[in-house]
């Protein structure tokens, strides 16, 4: 079995059927092998377990009609490729983490804040901002929700160690603590990134609403 066949994409979704992750094919059989996830049919979006999942050697039609793109060849049966699987128990956005409250994570302090510097207002790539800390940190300010913000360059490098009130300058809206719909978008591109433009055809139905808004590029 080659290790291409084995890299090939697999989409995840979860309990409730949406799309959360990309996976490989590897991963995607050991999870469904663990119990973790079924097979999904794209056709019949009939959902199966490991073993009814095999195609047993005696079953000759079936397997003439299988070529090598589409079979993985084991010592005493074999597998159809799988193109998607759904989770078995997990109804989060992603494997492993608390869904609930989205972590407090540089990624989705930029989520939160629309990758928008709260100072001045004005809009940038990840790399062109800076996480300031509202009341700064050598005063005893600390790392959470309400106090960091976004800010560009030249407003951080304005209002240094200091206060806003103390720099002149005023935030746009008070930080907060997210709810997951508030970092959902930001997960949806995100995970569009990972599928990228080449979509493939028995995915579409499950992606919907993500599967038309995908950036398109020549």
């Amino acid at each position: 079995m080659s290790s291409a066949v084995l890299n090939r994409k697999v989409l995840v979704l979860n309990k409730h059927w949406m799309p959360i992750n990309v996976t490989t094919v590897f991963e995607a059989v050991c999870k469904t092998f663990q119990g973790q996830a079924l097979f999904v049919d794209p056709d019949t979006y009939v959902t199966h377990d490991f073993e009814s999942w095999i195609i047993d050697w005696d079953d000759a039609i079936d397997f003439a009609e299988l070529n090598a793109q589409t079979f993985i060849k084991c010592q005493r049966y074999g597998l159809k490729m799988p193109e998607v699987i759904v989770c078995t128990d997990y109804t989060g956005t992603g494997f492993t983490g608390d869904k609930r409250q989205p972590k407090f994570s540089r990624r989705n302090i930029f989520a939160r804040d629309k990758n928008t510097c709260q100072y001045c207002g004005k809009k940038g790539k990840m790399e062109d901002f800076n996480l300031d800390h509202i009341i700064p940190k050598s005063k005893g300010g600390p790392m959470n929700w309400r106090n960091i913000v976004l800010s560009c360059v030249p407003c951080n490098d304005k209002k240094r160690d200091r206060s806003p009130r103390e720099a002149g300058m005023h935030l746009l809206r008070e930080p907060f603590v997210p709810k997951a719909s508030d970092v959902q978008s930001s997960f949806s591109r995100r995970l569009m990134r990972k599928i990228g433009s080449d979509v493939p055809k028995n995915w579409e139905a499950f992606l919907g609403k993500l599967y038309w808004d995908v950036e398109l590029k020549d």
